[in-house]
């Protein structure tokens, strides 16, 4: 008798364990997946965990979706705006394709948003907007010329800021709204974020010396303008990116000159308040010129930066730090060079490798391996 309660014990046992388990989400495969692209310009986390991958693959533009695991759904490169067309010699005819920025609808249709340039001894810009089914059949396309975009947000009323050498408003059906020129001989502006209030703040460089911060509210009216110069003579000073934080502030990286022979680029990060103020700002750099590329992710306590040490000519590294909205350094690391490496809602990580000149690496990582050496 005892021997049978023991057993129907243990068998409740089991079976509670496995439904406690089967109760759980699902834990994501670390994986390391080779795809045939020549390069990847972007990728996107879709509603239900996977990839949307684009890039150039030999002279097509792919899409390649995939699942949370890196797993092929399907691939898509019969678009008409992606043949591509190389010229070999000064002048011939040229066509490329980048894409910047995807988004998802409430329906599951994909956004693409992307820049053109095409020409021989003159190029020419335009945008391009591509709406996608989930299956990545084409729904719609739309062009706006005379505009190169390098990023895209959508905006809370549903519509879209495509920003480059200038800045256009689309509304949710990808009518143009208004337009802002950001370009002239002082202000060269890098990159853009959404702010709180529904606008958007841009950064780059003033006059080739300083960084410059500039805030908007969401009809492009200006609401701020300020440049920083802290050093008495500063030069080949850019903001690469920027964060609005917590408090309203921003924390704009990017480039700062050294005082050396010859002239050597360092990293450099600026702190400011909600209103321009400098509350903080960091410089470090290496034997060689190093610059801070793009925020890969911020919860506001723990900020992760990626940055570049060399020139491409060189034995270019690729580095990642880790500060805290004080500016307090937590961690870094310095690897061989990569692509890009992107942040997922699930909090792991793919870094971007290109193998060869048909062949891209994508490796998942978890956020607690992000800072191995190795």
């Amino acid at each position: 008798m005892k021997d049978k309660m023991l057993a129907l014990c243990l068998s409740l046992i089991l079976i509670l364990g496995c439904k406690k388990v089967s109760n759980e989400p699902n834990k994501v495969i670390q994986s390391v997946k080779t795809f045939q692209f020549s390069n990847v310009d972007n990728i996107f986390f879709t509603n239900d965990n996977g990839l949307l991958i684009s890039g150039r693959s030999n002279d097509k533009y792919d899409l390649v979706k995939t699942d949370v695991n890196l797993n092929n759904e399907w691939t898509k490169n019969n678009y008409n705006w992606g043949n591509l067309i190389f010229g070999s010699v000064w002048g011939s005819s040229n066509y490329s394709v980048q894409m910047v920025k995807v988004f998802q609808l409430n329906d599951g249709k994909y956004v693409c948003i992307g820049s053109i340039t095409e020409g021989g001894d003159l190029l020419y810009y335009s945008a391009l907007v591509v709406v996608l089914a989930q299956d990545g059949t084409q729904l719609q396309k739309y062009v706006f010329n005379d505009m190169s975009v390098s990023n895209a947000l959508q905006t809370e009323d549903g519509g879209y800021i495509l920003f480059g050498f200038k800045i256009i408003k689309l509304d949710k059906n990808f009518n143009l709204v208004w337009s802002k020129s950001i370009y002239d001989s002082k202000y060269t502006s890098s990159q853009i974020a959404s702010t709180s209030t529904g606008g958007y703040a841009i950064t780059g460089s003033y006059d080739g010396e300083q960084i410059f911060l500039k805030k908007y509210d969401s009809n492009g009216n200006e609401l701020l303008s300020q440049t920083y110069k802290h050093s008495e003579y500063p030069f080949e000073e850019s903001g690469f990116d920027l964060a609005q934080l917590a408090d309203d502030g921003f924390l704009i990286i990017g480039r700062t000159g050294r005082a050396s022979n010859p002239n050597i680029v360092d990293c450099q990060m600026i702190r400011t308040s909600s209103s321009g103020d400098t509350i903080w700002t960091k410089r470090f750099g290496y034997s060689t010129n190093s610059w801070l590329d793009r925020i890969i992710s911020n919860d506001q306590n723990e900020i992760i930066i990626q940055g570049s040490i060399g020139f491409p000519n060189e034995n270019q590294k690729s580095t990642l730090i880790k500060i805290n909205a004080n500016g307090q350094m937590l961690d870094s690391v310095t690897v061989n060079k990569f692509e890009m490496i992107v942040h997922s809602p699930l909090d792991y990580y793919i870094k971007v490798i290109s193998k060869d000149s048909e062949h891209t690496e994508l490796t998942k990582i978890y956020i607690g391996n992000l800072f191995d050496r190795k």
